[in-house]
């Protein structure tokens, strides 16, 4: 991957079922920042983001992250703690991936999520992928 178009082709060809759900708006060297727009299906009572959607933004950016540096996209979640401040509003969800080590076998990260703009930080993620085994 060299820009976002690259990971925006790129993702529509490993994920096409997602693809439309995702902004990619940067990615670079072990970073990258995707948005989200909720739609109804996304909130739970009281007109907030479900949790399940945080999490999902949170993995989209830093498998996003990831393929950046590894274009395999046999990497896959091993682990993640999300922990959330507040609650978001209904509109757009951003998450900045930074990744904090890329092992062999293991890239731990962490993942900001920010509703409405990039200062409104409503959770952090830590993820953990396991990369594929190299024969």
């Amino acid at each position: 991957m060299k820009n976002v178009e690259d990971l925006k082709t790129y993702f529509e060809k490993i994920f096409f079922q997602k693809s439309s759900r995702f902004e990619f708006l940067e990615i670079g060297d072990g970073t990258s920042v995707v948005k989200l727009s909720p739609s109804s299906e996304d909130l739970r009572p009281g007109n907030t983001v479900s949790g399940p959607v945080m999490f999902e933004i949170a993995d989209c950016a830093f498998y996003a992250a990831i393929l950046f540096k590894d274009p395999d996209p046999m990497s896959v979640t091993v682990n993640c703690s999300i922990n959330f401040f507040k609650r978001p509003s209904k509109n757009d969800l951003f998450a900045k991936a930074s990744i904090l080590k890329f092992g062999q076998k293991l890239v731990v990260g962490e993942v900001t999520i920010f509703s409405e703009n990039i200062e409104n930080k409503v959770a952090q993620a830590m993820m953990t992928y396991a990369r594929p085994i190299k024969k």
